[in-house]
Order: structure tokens, then C-alpha cells, then sequence
């Protein structure tokens, strides 16, 4: 009997302690502090109040979307313009929408904890065209690289190219000995060649530029890309390499192009990291 004596006597000196502990606010320089005594800890139950009612004081949390569209509408369905600042961020390829930020010429603060944010991502085509930009390859490699790639290839048409990739799978044994730039803009490689004990030779023409027309992001618009052919002539081989004409300033424009539909959306585009 007596252990439980002293066992509710504790139990009243604990629960009379933390009735003093919570009226012993302090105020330090604008702060509001609590002085909970030694060996308790804090428990924070506004999520399991939350969720025994019938929804959250707030909005928060974060969405990610996939399509610049879909973005816009989730903006506008819940964002007030006033409250909605959306950063965007070239290097990242992001625009993110902070749907309660700070108020717009006000001094009321916002939780920033509600957010919407879409990744522009290269689709899958223009993507392998960037991995390979200015990788050079063995003759046969680049042949059937052009042949598995070929429905991209615009300009000139893609028969013409897949021509040009054909050839050059063919003539994977033949020695090239020189190579000279034509009056209509293509290189024309000379070899020679032993069929059947006797010396042939011939010339292939290959074109020095062509272009791409792909998506560059997923779920995007498709964009015209051209591209310079390089190679190389040694030994009797050749290799070859495209470089991209400035695939970054055409993916900086296809990204504005988000930036623009999201103002037109009537919230303030910033450039930068909320």
C-alpha cells in the first residue's frame, strides 16, 4: 500500500511540475521559450490531432509533374497570384511553385511548405543524340549508329543518310587513301579494294552537315537541330564524329519557352532557387 502512496505522490509532484513548467514562459528578444524539466521530452501532436479530424489547417507538401501543361493547371487551380512566386532554373532545368510564399508588396509571411515543381527532361531520342555528341567511332560503330538513329534525321533525308550508313557498313575492309571536299558541300572518300585477287577502288560521298528534328524534352515540342559530320583518315581507316550545332543554347530557348507559358499563366517567374 505504501508503494502506491509514494507511487501516486511522484505521479502528483510530476504532473504539479509540468503545470509549472507550462506557465513558465519566457520571452528573449522576440522569442517565446519553454522550461520543461530534466529527463522529458517533447511531443508534438498536431499530426495525430489532424488526422482524427476532417482534413489538415493547411495545404503543404509537394508535387512533382511531368508535362509543362499539367504543371500550369495545377498552378492555377491552387495558387492565388498574389501568393505565388515560381523560380526557374535553367542549370536544373526546373520551375518550382512555392504556392503560399510571401504575399506579393506585403509584409505577410507565407509557410513556403506548399510547392509545385516540374523537370523538363530530355526525351529519350534527343538524349542519345547529346550522349554521343563529339564521340568518335570506328567506321562500322558509326554506321550503325546512323542506321538504329536514322528516323530523326531530317535534313538531308533519312534514305540518303541510311544510304551513307549502308555503304560504309560494306566497306569496313577497304583501305581509304584520301578524301576531298566537292563543289556541293560533301567530303568524297576514295579506296581501294581486293575482290577475287584484283585491285578495285571507288569513292563514297558523304554529306559534311545534316540535321535532327526530335523532342527535346518528354511530352514536348519537336525542335530542328543540325549538326556538323567530322572524321578522320589514317592508317587506310576512318573515323568519324558529329558535334551538335550549340545544343545548349537550343535547349536554354526550348526551356524559355516553359518559363513563358508559366507567366502567361499570370504568376511571377523568377530566375533562381526558392
Amino acid at each position: 500500500m505504501n508503494d502506491n502512496n509514494n507511487g501516486l505522490a511522484k505521479a502528483i509532484q510530476e504532473i504539479g511540475a509540468l503545470a509549472n513548467a507550462a506557465a513558465a514562459f519566457q520571452e528573449v528578444e522576440g522569442t517565446t521559450h519553454l522550461v520543461v524539466p530534466e529527463g522529458y521530452k517533447h511531443i508534438d501532436l498536431t499530426g495525430a490531432i489532424e488526422k482524427i479530424g476532417d482534413g489538415p489547417r493547411r495545404k503543404t507538401g509537394t508535387v512533382h509533374l511531368s508535362e509543362i501543361a499539367s504543371f500550369n493547371v495545377f498552378c492555377a487551380d491552387q495558387g492565388e497570384t498574389g501568393q505565388v512566386y515560381i523560380y526557374a532554373d535553367p542549370e536544373a532545368r526546373t520551375l518550382t511553385a512555392v504556392l503560399n510564399d510571401h504575399v506579393h508588396g506585403d509584409e505577410a509571411a507565407g509557410w513556403r511548405d506548399y510547392r509545385a515543381i516540374f523537370k523538363a527532361e530530355l526525351s529519350r531520342e534527343f538524349e542519345t543524340w547529346m550522349r554521343h555528341n563529339k564521340k568518335v567511332m570506328e567506321q562500322e560503330e558509326f554506321a550503325i549508329f546512323l542506321e538504329d538513329n536514322i528516323a530523326d534525321v531530317v535534313e538531308p533525308s533519312g534514305e540518303t543518310l541510311l544510304q551513307v550508313a549502308l555503304t560504309l557498313q560494306a566497306k569496313t575492309e577497304v583501305n581509304f587513301s584520301s578524301q576531298r571536299r566537292l563543289d556541293n558541300g560533301q567530303v568524297q572518300f576514295t579506296y581501294s579494294e581486293t575482290i577475287d585477287a584484283r585491285a578495285t577502288g571507288g569513292s563514297i560521298e558523304i554529306p559534311r552537315e545534316f540535321a535532327i528534328g526530335a523532342r527535346l524534352f518528354k511530352n514536348g515540342d519537336g525542335y530542328k537541330v543540325r549538326a556538323r559530320l567530322k572524321y578522320r583518315l589514317g592508317a587506310g581507316k576512318v573515323k568519324f564524329w558529329y558535334e551538335l550545332d550549340r545544343a545548349e543554347n537550343v535547349i536554354e530557348d526550348a526551356f524559355q519557352a516553359y518559363v513563358n507559358q508559366a507567366r502567361e499563366n499570370g504568376f511571377t517567374v523568377l530566375f533562381g532557387k526558392p
